[in-house]
């Protein structure tokens, strides 16, 4: 069962092999969506007031801009001499350690918010089991991208979002009986339960997906890596970091901070029927994703950025309406189409740019970019809507995915027409240059 992956880039993807892999991204999405009902309501019934919710989610993005980029060097393959130093060397064995870590602090830092009793605590505890999810997220972008090629990627994104979808389905939904029956805390027990499940999936049935030294690039064999600052800083990278915080803003800022909290408050809607609808946004999500990475792969990641950004534009200006369940979920049908449509582009795109001499620190950057969005969205988003309300609040972030929209469409290359070109052995000049 410890099969190695690396047979070569995209051929195991949609294998036997990949299936222990999307398992793990269905058990996360599953207590993770149980947890992005409990984490705002648990935070509002600790310290009343929605900027305080804001500001934890904000700290948590926050933490994620420093731990992201820290993550990255670790999974990338040990350079030539001189060695790395002894405390790195066991975490750059490969891309499976970082993982296992990272669910097992996420997964105890659940548990331990079953003996919190107030907010400053549950600040704590959160930010600790944040570094977890860290490690996680950037692992597992490696991994995928590790495992795919330009010419499946959109679909191997799209195979990973929907299992992550379908786990956050079910999630809210369960764990808004929980939280009805049994309190906000208990909620905390599925996520923690998925991550432990995660460790033990990664650890006995998913095999090492670093490159082999035979199938680095030679510039890595060598260790004359690319230099990633002018790739940081071309006209592609600053469009993605856009799409990237626009996109993180309609996930951690939208769906999963303002509308609990705004369900419950403005709407007057419980926490089962908040569950539901968020299990709704995910549902619409899941039947999307894999259409949308078909269509990304085939017609450009373009094709789905700009209008999902669009989209969720719009969705943003329903839910500045939405005063009763049905105006709500108008509104959370269309976020959740959004998703679909920018998530995986998103990651698609992110992945195509990657050198892939450089692929663990180049993702780690990307990472920080959709931590800041995950910070400062959330952060600025509460506290326009502690001084002016929800609607405006709405309003405001409708305004700035406009602009991520346009910036995109304005200034961001096709990055799959690029990597085609390249595989075909065709120059297409630096990223950015089309």
């Amino acid at each position: 069962m410890r099969r190695s992956m690396q047979a070569g880039p995209g051929s195991s993807m949609f294998s036997r092999q990949g299936l222990p892999l999307f398992a793990t991204y269905l058990i996360w999405g599953t207590g993770s969506g149980a947890q992005t009902l409990g984490r705002p309501l648990f935070a509002y019934e600790l310290a009343d007031s929605i900027f305080l919710v804001t500001l934890l989610i904000a700290a948590l993005g926050a933490s994620r801009i420093i731990s992201a980029p820290l993550t990255a060097p670790a999974l990338a393959p040990p350079p030539p001499p001189p060695a790395p130093p002894p405390a790195f060397r066991a975490a750059r064995r490969g891309r499976k350690p970082l993982a296992v870590v990272g669910a097992a602090l996420r997964g105890a830092a659940s548990f331990a918010v079953l003996y919190i009793d107030n907010y400053a605590a549950f600040f704590v505890i959160e930010l600790i089991g944040n570094t977890g999810v860290s490690m996680w997220q950037t692992t597992s972008q490696v991994v995928i991208a590790d495992m795919s090629t330009p010419e499946n990627r959109g679909r191997a994104v799209a195979m990973r979002n929907s299992s992550l979808r379908l786990g956050q389905i079910i999630g809210p939904v369960l764990g808004g009986v929980i939280a009805a029956t049994w309190g906000l805390q208990e909620v905390f027990v599925v996520n923690g339960v998925s991550k432990i499940l995660v460790m033990f999936i990664t650890l006995y049935l998913i095999g090492e997906t670093r490159p082999t030294r035979e199938r680095r690039p030679a510039a890595e064999r060598t260790g004359l890596r690319a230099d990633l600052l002018p790739i940081v800083l071309s006209r592609a990278f600053i469009a993605l970091g856009l799409t990237t915080i626009a996109a993180a803003l309609i996930g951690q800022g939208i769906v999963q901070v303002m509308f609990p909290v705004a369900g419950k408050e403005v709407a007057g809607l419980d926490e089962s029927q908040i569950g539901l609808l968020i299990g709704v946004a995910s549902l619409i999500t899941l039947l999307c994703s894999f259409p949308n990475g078909m269509l990304v792969d085939r017609f450009g990641r373009k094709t789905s950025l700009v209008p999902g950004l669009l989209f969720a534009a719009g969705a943003s200006v329903l839910l500045s309406f939405a005063g009763d369940f049905n105006g709500a979920l108008a509104a959370i049908v269309v976020f959740g189409l959004a998703q679909a449509m920018t998530m995986g582009s998103t990651q698609a795109f992110a992945m195509d740019l990657a050198p892939e001499d450089k692929r663990g620190a180049f993702l780690g950057v990307w990472s920080a970019f959709q931590s800041f969005g995950s910070a400062v969205g959330p952060l600025t988003a509460g506290a326009i809507a502690e001084l002016w309300g929800f609607g405006t609040a709405f309003i405001a972030v409708a305004g700035f995915l406009v602009i991520a929209g346009l910036a995109m469409a304005a200034f961001g290359p096709e990055t799959r027409v690029r990597r085609r070109r390249e595989v075909e052995g065709t120059p297409s000049g630096p990223p950015g240059s089309e």
